[in-house]
């Protein structure tokens, strides 16, 4: 396995809730520009264009961190073999695991509530 293909050290604790705190502001900050600009009156199929760039950048967040969880579960299993720190390793998972929900609990009400209220 790459150096690229695998969390490691501090950068692998610390990148899910990095990409988690990026989709947080990508979202908000898209959220407001879309309501100043108008993009909830505008038709994009069957919603708005701003509730689909929301949902787009949702889904492109949540599968980032989907991409880190496996080779973070890899790591865990190397740890379970005893190629790998243990305790690093299962942090790791845990810790993208986490801020994969916390990632879908943020962006739920890009599809849940009326926009621009």
């Amino acid at each position: 396995m790459s150096v690229l293909a695998r969390p490691i050290g501090l950068l692998g604790l610390a990148v899910g809730f990095l990409v988690w705190s990026a989709a947080f502001l990508v979202l908000y900050g898209l959220h407001a520009l879309g309501c100043a600009w108008g993009w909830d009156a505008r038709a994009a199929g069957p919603t708005s264009l701003l509730r689909l760039v929301l949902v787009a950048a949702w889904i492109g967040h949540l599968a980032l961190l989907a991409g880190l969880a496996i080779p973070a579960r890899r790591l865990a299993r190397a740890a379970q073999a005893g190629d790998a720190p243990a305790l690093l390793a299962r942090t790791t998972l845990a810790l993208t695991l986490a801020a994969l929900v916390a990632t879908l609990w943020t962006g739920l009400p890009t599809i849940a509530y009326p926009l621009c209220r």
